[in-house]
């Protein structure tokens, strides 16, 4: 048997989930028998920390079995749980989510790649639907007379300005900045980082985007 580790994120705002973590994944492992090598912990108690979770994924051992309470720890969307879900399964670990009952196996597992099918229509349904929604609020604001965008002179120029459209477009349906950075062709995640918080662009898509749900 493999070595299992498990992977548990932790929200001192949400302590009840945290705790159905930890209680699920004793469960699990008790009932299968299962010998813990050891349990991988993240703190995330804010989206610009989504990154973390990542970092410590790179952490897991090549070969590894990681058990989680549900998928939902490697994101706060389905395009950042797939991203994650899909680099370790590329480096051979192996994916068990107690309360959906799902196993990750690898690559070549027919159920596997049927699960993450899935996931991927999903993500391109729901960036279709955020792109027609966001445009339509957009177009009804212009026929309205209301002036988008901030005034200009308060904030120094920077080069990520002429695709500032783009990046709020992509974090408003769940990339990461480093996602966003490579796929517009940024050697540096970092820069456009320090944008995206200076600007508090991440901000005003939330709240663009909860205007636009309710």
């Amino acid at each position: 048997m493999k070595k299992v580790v498990s992977f548990i994120r932790i929200n001192k705002n949400n302590e009840e989930y945290t705790q159905a973590q930890l209680v699920g994944i004793v469960n699990y492992i008790k009932e299968n028998n299962l010998t813990l090598e050891k349990s991988i912990e993240v703190e995330i108690n804010r989206p610009e920390e989504e990154d973390k979770v990542f970092e410590i994924l790179e952490a897991c051992q090549q070969g590894c079995v990681v058990v989680v309470y549900d998928i939902n720890v490697f994101g706060r969307t389905i395009s950042t749980i797939l991203e994650n879900i899909q680099y370790l399964l590329a480096h051979d670990v192996r994916i068990i989510s107690v309360a959906q009952k799902l196993d990750f196996i690898n690559n070549d597992d027919m159920l596997t790649k049927m699960i993450l099918s899935v996931m991927k229509m999903s993500i391109n349904l729901e960036k279709d639907l955020m792109s027609l929604r966001t445009k339509e609020a957009l177009s009804a604001k212009k026929l309205d007379g209301v002036s988008l965008g901030k005034p200009k002179g308060t904030i120094q120029k920077s080069k990520f300005d002429e695709q500032r459209d783009k990046i709020e477009e992509l974090l408003a349906v769940g990339l990461s900045v480093r996602k966003i950075a490579k796929l517009l062709g940024y050697n540096n995640h970092i820069g456009l980082n320090n944008y995206v918080k200076k600007r508090h662009i991440r901000e005003d898509v939330e709240q663009e985007h909860k205007k636009i749900a309710s």
